[in-house]
């Protein structure tokens, strides 16, 4: 009986952290490109600053610019 009830839990517990890495998934924001405009939201250099769309990124110096 209680083997049961851990492999249930087992079950609940991966399906539920299989679900969140999927979520993070669709979150995760692409890579800007260097010296260009971006085309959409985007995560720009090492430390993935976040540059809207319209913005110029430089990916070395992780920072954006109108």
């Amino acid at each position: 009986m209680l083997k049961t009830y851990a492999v249930a839990l087992l079950a609940i517990t991966m399906s539920v952290g299989l679900a969140e890495a999927k979520e993070h998934k669709l979150k995760t924001l692409p890579y800007c490109q260097n010296e260009q405009q971006t085309k959409e939201t985007c995560a720009c250099g090492p430390a993935k600053t976040v540059c809207p769309k319209g913005m110029w990124g430089h990916a070395f110096a992780s920072i954006c610019r109108p």
